[in-house]
């Protein structure tokens, strides 16, 4: 699951211009956990293909993402076991005419704030599930990484927004709410404005 996406970093900018920086995420992790009405069991699914693109810009008020489109494939979700998966995949991430797509969050205008190595970022923006869009926010903490950037956040996606029916098997039945994180690292696409964490 997703989530989301999303991060930042600083430009470099004089005191009467901005800059506009577009940065590309390859390889970010998503991982969920899906708790049951059974204390003891949960399920747990990660994935390593998360990709996105940011356009970051330093203004006066502080680092500004002005728009951010995230995007990862359902069928690289894994639970390690594969009827588990493949029951996943119908159940929840199937439309009803058949078609698996991906998980898509897409937000913009998100002004974040916090020190020179490490800011926070709540990127608010909407959340699409088997092509249901619903709002979602995803707080990020940002840490500098030489040329780039690291980040990770959490967040929570109720099933029932997008009229999801919790899995049940033998009695023991998947919450509402999945518990979402992210790490990804970030840098500037080439031939774009170097984007460096401002330096004191």
């Amino acid at each position: 699951m997703i989530a989301c996406f999303a991060a930042a970093a600083a430009l470099a900018a004089s005191d009467t211009k901005t800059e506009l920086a577009t940065i590309a995420v390859q390889g970010g992790t998503a991982t969920f956990v899906a708790n049951t009405n059974v204390a003891a069991v949960s399920v747990k699914g990660k994935s390593s293909a998360l990709v996105a693109k940011l356009s970051l810009r330093r203004a006066a008020e502080g680092l500004q993402l002005e728009h951010i489109d995230a995007r990862l494939s359902v069928q690289t979700l894994l639970t390690g076991m594969g009827l588990r998966d493949s029951h996943m995949r119908k159940y929840v991430f199937t439309t009803a005419d058949g078609q698996v797509p991906d998980l898509h969050f897409e937000g913009a205008n998100t002004t974040c704030s916090g020190s020179a190595k490490e800011t926070t970022c709540p990127v608010a923006g909407m959340l699409t599930i088997r092509n249901i869009a619903r709002p979602f926010t995803l707080p990020l903490k940002i840490r500098e990484d030489g040329a780039g950037f690291k980040a990770s956040g959490d967040g929570v996606v109720k099933l029932s927004a997008y009229g999801i029916e919790q899995p049940s098997e033998l009695g023991v039945k998947m919450n509402d709410e999945i518990l979402l994180h992210f790490d990804f690292a970030a840098k500037p696409v080439a031939g774009d404005v170097a984007m460096l964490m401002e330096r004191r």
